[in-house]
């Protein structure tokens, strides 16, 4: 809050001041353009045309050389503007090479320097040659003796508009410096060294305003382009979270004027890069106050959790965070909201519910990447209320303590059924085993006991991480003896599967969190998680302490 105002509405202020300044600094242009014009007719169809042989030779080459001037500083003004709107920065694929940082803001920065200066420096060599005719060598040629009666007026006039048009594109390139440098300012203000909304929002406008006019320029509109912004940084394949970070105080303002709305409609839209920058959005906005009433935008992420590619990432991705965020606690903070249902139980017309959804992606064979889908379904068993519906699945009336502990009994009979050499204590005639074994949530434990074996060889270790908590998650719901005895039961595969033997990937703060918890369940001692790249989520770039990954670990573990 600053002033009595929201973040958001301190961003559209912000917003607004930066669109009359590029407007302001546009209209510039466009005058100078028009002098330029008025220039050249004048000095082509006046001076040149009809006093080209009284013109003295020094008159002859400065108007030769004053209108290529104009020419070069109005094409470095318009390759700038195309260079600026074409370059791509991209993001490096492997995840070994990371860089978590966006570089395009500073080289679009930079190359925006370098080209207003240049045609600055072109406007202030012709005003200096122009005020040194006129000034210095004299008026030799401007006295009624020495041409034509009407060649003075016509010199005057040309070297007047010469005058005027550097001026302007003078003070043009300076308040253009000067008010782009107060948005990234503004933009990195908060903390984000490479934030770039406000800059990239004015440098929009101001293309805009140039290429089509001011008043295409004065309707580019706030939340478009902050959905475009989005998109374009996401197909430069930048790190989600880095775009959040970076856009947090224009997502803020999105939130809060109708972004959801439009959100909802770019989720069944046919812009795949939309579509995608609405996917994450739902995740980015985890935070936002009163988003588990936004129950149309949980739908149609549930919609896009099929799809391949980027559109399963975004969605699986989002759901993570606001499954992370969406906790029986923060609920009741609001007393509006502490009695509502968790949104990804809420069932969609003639549909399914998001929860459901999810267990059906864990189970079948999909194109989407596992360690995506297990760590969203972890994320979800995090609730006690997505657990209940899991169990109550199986039996009605799982409510009640006995039957609950009965379901946890006979998972974990399931999962020791996966471990080989174990004494398998099962009544084959046993209806409520074979129920709970054949249910979705047996079949569940079985999935997520096989990313744990060492027969999956191929599956990455963040995916073996959120399996096992999954698995402990839904035993111990039961009670907390059966998560310790699956844990008993699967040190081993623990130990072996749930390590640092890849010391070139990184790791986020959760995957700590939940490593930890699984080991600590397991009896197994800390991993040397200082020996790799550990990352906080809410700052990327930060590459975590020593000290700060034994508080989290001491955190996670219970430890004093």
């Amino acid at each position: 809050m600053r002033n009595g105002l929201s973040n958001a509405e301190v961003f559209e202020r912000q917003a607004r001041n930066a669109k009359m300044q590029a407007l302001l600094v546009a209209a510039l242009h466009k005058i100078c353009g028009v002098l330029g014009i008025m220039a050249l007719t004048w000095a082509t169809a006046v001076l040149l045309g009809g006093f080209v042989a009284d013109l003295s030779l020094w008159d002859f080459y400065l108007i030769s050389f004053l209108l290529l001037a104009e020419s070069v500083r109005l094409f470095i003004i318009e390759i700038v503007i195309k260079l600026v709107s074409g370059i791509l920065y991209c993001e490096k694929r492997d995840p070994a090479e990371f860089e978590f940082t966006d570089k395009q803001p500073e080289l679009v920065r930079k190359l925006n320097f370098v080209g207003q200066i240049l045609g600055g420096g072109v406007a202030f060599v012709s005003l200096s040659f122009t005020f040194y005719r006129i000034r210095i060598r004299g008026s030799s040629r401007f006295s009624s003796r020495d041409g034509p009666i009407h060649m003075i007026s016509s010199l005057w006039i040309f070297y007047v508009i010469v005058i005027l048009n550097s001026l302007i594109a003078i003070l043009s390139v300076t308040l253009h410096l000067l008010f782009r440098n107060f948005q990234s300012i503004k933009d990195t203000s908060r903390g984000n060294k490479h934030a770039d909304s406000l800059a990239t929002f004015y440098d929009t406008i101001y293309r805009t305003a140039v290429e089509h006019g001011m008043t295409a320029g004065g309707e580019v509109d706030l939340l478009d382009f902050a959905f475009q912004k989005i998109a374009n940084d996401l197909k430069r394949k930048i790190r989600p979270l880095i775009v959040r970070t970076l856009n947090k105080a224009m997502i803020a303002y999105m939130y809060e004027n109708n972004g959801v709305t439009l959100a909802c409609e770019y989720l069944r839209g046919d812009d795949l890069w939309k579509r995608i920058a609405a996917a994450n959005l739902a995740g980015f906005w985890s935070e936002e106050r009163r988003i588990e009433t936004k129950q149309e935008l949980f739908w149609g992420l549930r919609d896009l959790i099929f799809r391949e590619g980027d559109n399963a990432s975004a969605s699986l991705n989002s759901i993570e965070r606001l499954a992370r965020h969406l906790s029986p606690r923060e609920l009741q903070q609001d007393r509006d909201l502490s009695g509502r249902p968790h949104p990804f139980l809420v069932d969609i017309p003639n549909g399914g519910n998001v929860l459901d959804t999810i267990v059906s992606l864990v189970l079948m064979q999909t194109r989407s990447t596992l360690h995506f889908r297990v760590r969203a379904f972890e994320a979800c068993c995090l609730d006690p209320r997505a657990r209940d519906h899991l169990y109550r699945q199986v039996h009605p009336h799982f409510a009640q303590p006995a039957v609950k502990e009965n379901i946890s009994r006979c998972l974990l009979q399931v999962v020791i059924n996966q471990v080989p050499n174990t004494n398998r204590r099962v009544a084959a005639n046993d209806e409520f085993w074979t129920m709970v074994s054949d249910s979705n949530l047996g079949n569940l434990c079985i999935k997520l006991a096989g990313v744990l074996s060492p027969q999956s060889s191929s599956v990455r270790i963040v995916a073996r991480i959120y399996s096992a908590s999954a698995l402990l998650l839904l035993l111990q719901h039961g009670g907390t003896t059966y998560a310790l005895q699956a844990a008993a039961l699967l040190k081993m595969w623990i130990q072996d599967r749930i390590n640092l033997q890849d010391r070139h990937c990184y790791y986020w703060t959760d995957d700590v969190v939940a490593a930890e918890k699984v080991r600590a369940l397991a009896d197994l001692p800390v991993l040397d998680w200082p020996s790799v790249t550990v990352r906080d989520k809410e700052k990327p770039w930060h590459v975590l302490s020593r000290q700060e990954i034994t508080d989290i670990i001491a955190a996670a573990r219970g430890m004093p």
